[in-house]
């Protein structure tokens, strides 16, 4: 990394954290105006939550259980995602087929899926409405991207594998895959902040135990709101660090596939 690019990243980091601020000032601002310290803590008062959410062994838990389903959520929306993505992008029937359930995926309101899943799952067992609500709401995102950088491939590129091998795992893995994986990149970036909202929102409604959604929700019972906030900053912490994720995975398969062409060449050599 360049220092350029280093001092480039840490402003971008303090900008972030003054904008966080601003935020939270923002609403200390509008408890002093409609005189209503409860709903709109100050700036203070938020902090110490935040702060006291840190030292509570409890936060940890409920973290780790949400990021634990969402990691099954991502893992398990990018295979279905990628594999009907590559598949819809080499065919078009297939992409026909697929296209009314990416519709329906994509337009349909959250609260619509998640109580169609409540009531399909029996005995209200909802530990796990929040891990199928979310993955459904993520495989068109991930999907749209993978159809669409497939079907954007310079056809060159395209005859050239053709003219030196068959369509197989190995072509798209080193071939495809790298080219677009501009889209992905984003795609990924996308899933990431909306599958935790989403996830978060479901666990909120479905009551799941021991979660993020419902320490929110057992804080809004308790007319805890300094709390609420402060939950909302554990999750856009966890939101910024997750969306550097994709990027890390991209940049390090880059390098693997780079080493390994350099092998090449030096085995021509």
């Amino acid at each position: 990394m360049t220092s350029i690019t280093a001092n480039k990243k840490i402003q971008n980091l303090i900008l972030f954290v003054v904008g966080v601020i601003l935020f939270l000032l923002l609403i200390s601002l509008i408890g002093l105006i409609k005189n209503n310290p409860i709903v709109f803590p100050s700036l203070l008062d938020i902090s110490k939550a935040f702060f006291g959410l840190l030292g509570d062994g409890n936060t940890y838990k409920y973290i780790g259980i949400t990021l634990l389903d969402f990691v099954i959520v991502l893992s398990v929306s990018s295979i279905i995602a990628l594999g009907f993505g590559i598949l819809a992008g080499f065919s078009d029937i297939a992409r026909g087929i697929l296209k009314p359930f990416m519709v329906i995926f994509r337009s349909l309101p959250m609260v619509i899926i998640i109580v169609i899943i409540m009531l399909t799952i029996p005995n209200n067992n909802y530990r796990y409405v929040p891990v199928v609500s979310t993955t459904l709401a993520l495989i068109p995102i991930i999907y749209e991207a993978t159809c669409e950088g497939i079907r954007r491939i310079d056809p060159f590129y395209n005859d050239v594998w053709k003219l030196n091998s068959k369509l197989n795992l190995m072509v798209i893995t080193h071939v495809h895959l790298p080219l677009i994986s501009g889209y992905l990149k984003q795609a990924f970036v996308n899933a990431i902040g909306f599958g935790i909202k989403m996830i978060v929102t479901t666990e909120f409604i479905a009551g799941v135990r021991d979660t993020l959604g419902v320490a929110i929700y057992n804080s809004r019972l308790d007319i805890e709101y300094s709390k609420i906030y402060a939950y909302a900053l554990i999750l856009v912490l966890i939101v910024v660090f997750f969306e550097w994720v994709p990027f890390l995975i991209f940049k390090l398969v880059k390098i693997i596939i780079n080493k390994k062409k350099e092998e090449l060449e030096e085995t021509k050599s």
